[in-house]
């Protein structure tokens, strides 16, 4: 036994040794190509169209930048109710996307919503990543007094204006407001929806962070460089952050009686007690588990966030509770019809 424990671990240690010589050999390598990566971006080589609105021109203070993508450069119904709501709200929009179609343009022409189309890379923070570098060549963020950062990973509910989403816009004064927050691998407000205050974005490290991201990266990055490391560094700045919908807030409300009236209001008693059993049995003693926008989407709903992750009504791999099993209770909260170009689910083979 003693001789076996002795060879695994020589074992595992030659293969530590391996590893650290081709690391040490490769980095260099590594690091050049990042380098360039870096500097191609800097330099808006994935930017091939820029078309600002006019009331972006116009000196409007009040921004959003949308990251958005569909494969076929549809524009969803959904998508277009939520800019619709932001404009006549007065916020000037600018369309994130690497392609949309002729239907597309020209609802944005109408609603007078500009666009940057861009080689699909990054994800959400590698498309704020072109949008601030690409205005910012353009000398405009000074005439910025507020910045929306918005993604097409959520679905809005159709009331919105019975959901936080008017708190959502009004911001939160010095702070940076999103709707929810985690702690997983870290405390941050979660990316979906993130209102930053005209201070910050005119802050010289706000630009560092955006030039200096990897903005070339997968999910693992947009998680760790973006939606985290954004938030750490607002931290690091004295930044406050704010939820509308904190997580702490949401795991206490799993097990109230509150919660299950809610729930009876929109299905039988029943499955609000089999609702309710399946969140408790989410509510281990830590808070940095859970995402609350996945495992807890259906306290989120009632609390009145106006969002609901894309990613559980298209696969939900990880079987939990789906939120429609609430919102098919109450019509305002979903449009069947919008859902069906909205959703991308999962290509899979069909028996011959």
């Amino acid at each position: 036994m003693g001789l076996r424990r002795r060879l695994k671990q020589e074992l595992r240690r030659s293969m530590q040794q391996s590893q650290g010589c081709w690391r040490r050999l490769t980095t260099p390598l590594h690091a050049q190509r990042e380098r360039q990566q870096l500097a191609a971006i800097q330099a808006l080589t994935r930017v091939q169209e820029l078309q600002l609105p006019q009331s972006w021109l116009q000196g409007a203070g009040c921004w959003v930048l949308f990251s958005h993508y569909h494969p076929q450069g549809w524009l969803q119904r959904c998508i277009r109710r939520e800019l619709a709501d932001l404009r006549a709200r007065g916020w000037a929009v600018l369309l994130l996307s690497d392609q949309l179609d002729g239907d597309a343009l020209a609802w944005c022409r109408q609603h007078d919503i500009g666009w940057l189309r861009r080689t699909n890379q990054g994800r959400d923070f590698g498309a704020f990543q072109d949008g601030w570098l690409a205005l910012q060549e353009q000398g405009l963020w000074q005439r910025c007094e507020r910045l929306l950062l918005l993604n097409d990973s959520v679905y809005p509910v159709v009331d919105l204006a019975a959901s936080s989403w008017p708190r959502f816009l009004e911001g939160a004064g010095e702070a940076v407001l999103g709707f929810s927050d985690s702690f997983q691998n870290g405390y941050h407000l979660q990316s979906y929806g993130l209102h930053l205050p005209g201070e910050v974005v005119r802050q010289p490290w706000w630009d560092s962070y955006w030039r200096s991201y990897p903005g070339w990266g997968g999910m693992m990055v947009a998680i760790r460089e973006g939606e985290i490391g954004l938030s750490q560094l607002l931290m690091r700045e004295g930044i406050a952050l704010r939820a509308l919908h904190p997580v702490s807030r949401l795991r206490a409300r799993i097990a109230s009686s509150e919660l299950l009236e809610q729930l009876m209001r929109h299905c039988s008693e029943p499955a609000a007690v089999w609702i309710q059993h399946q969140l408790l049995a989410t509510g281990l003693s830590s808070l940095n588990f859970h995402s609350p926008a996945h495992y807890w989407a259906i306290p989120l709903l009632l609390d009145g966030c106006p969002f609901l992750k894309r990613w559980l009504l298209e696969s939900n791999e990880e079987q939990m509770l789906d939120p429609l099993l609430v919102a098919g209770g109450e019509a305002a909260l979903v449009d069947p019809q919008e859902l069906a170009d909205y959703l991308r689910p999962p290509i899979i083979g069909f028996a011959s």
